[in-house]
């Protein structure tokens, strides 16, 4: 044990090091910086167990091994929590509107959707929660084959994400195509969109679909 005695003598402070530094790490209230901390410390620990099998302490051995093993373990949890809560509400309602209304999918409504979801829209009432979403996701693309919404800006304030968006379709008699603006503005909680109010250009809309026309001018 005596030929060994050198590496438990400086070897015990680089294990020192290492700990405070994991610690300094996981401590820390950004996520990724506590990822490096779970790392720290299984590398720590398991520097600890090899440092521990020199001088034939195998319980400590046994100890540092567990310990990396939790660390590790721990690692992969919270990166795996971290990435499913890691959506910011720009990446749910861009999803939303690419999945839901351009796409039509709307198998996947309560992905985005809360239960309790309420629309605020000068049309005809569809109905509220995730039925009155999904029977204006069909209307919209009955009335106008190949919707699609292109969100030309975004804006966030507090809970609520403000978005510019570029609607565009095919007639439905016709078949030329359609476009026209609209401004969403959309509450989140819980990672949910639980409510959508906003205006549309329906002048544009109306008058490309023929269902107005423009006041002939007199000489």
């Amino acid at each position: 044990m005596k030929d060994y005695f050198f590496i438990l003598e400086y070897g015990q402070w680089l294990i020192l090091v290492l700990s405070i530094l994991a610690l300094y790490l996981v401590s820390s209230v950004r996520h990724k910086t506590r990822l490096k901390g779970y790392l720290m410390t299984a590398l720590s620990r398991f520097s600890g167990a090899i440092i521990f099998l020199f001088v034939d302490l195998f319980a400590f051995v046994i100890a540092n091994l567990i310990q990396t093993y939790i660390a590790i373990r721990g690692y992969f949890q919270n990166k795996a929590a971290g990435e499913e809560f890691s959506k910011s509400s720009e990446d749910i309602v861009r999803e939303a509107m690419r999945v839901i209304w351009t796409e039509g999918d709307i198998s996947r409504v309560g992905e985005f959707y809360s239960d309790n979801f309420k629309a605020d829209y000068p049309f005809p009432d569809w109905g509220e929660g995730l039925e009155g979403v999904t029977n204006l996701a069909l209307k919209v693309r009955e009335d106008l084959p190949d919707y699609r919404e292109d969100i030309e800006e975004l804006l966030i304030a507090d809970k609520e994400v403000i978005v510019i968006l570029k609607i565009s379709g095919s007639h439905p008699t016709t078949k030329e195509k359609v476009s026209f603006r609209d401004v969403t503005i959309l509450t989140l909680e819980n990672d949910k969109i639980i409510s959508q109010r906003g205006l549309t250009d329906l002048f544009s809309l109306y008058l490309k679909l023929g269902l107005i026309q423009m006041p002939q001018t007199s000489d």
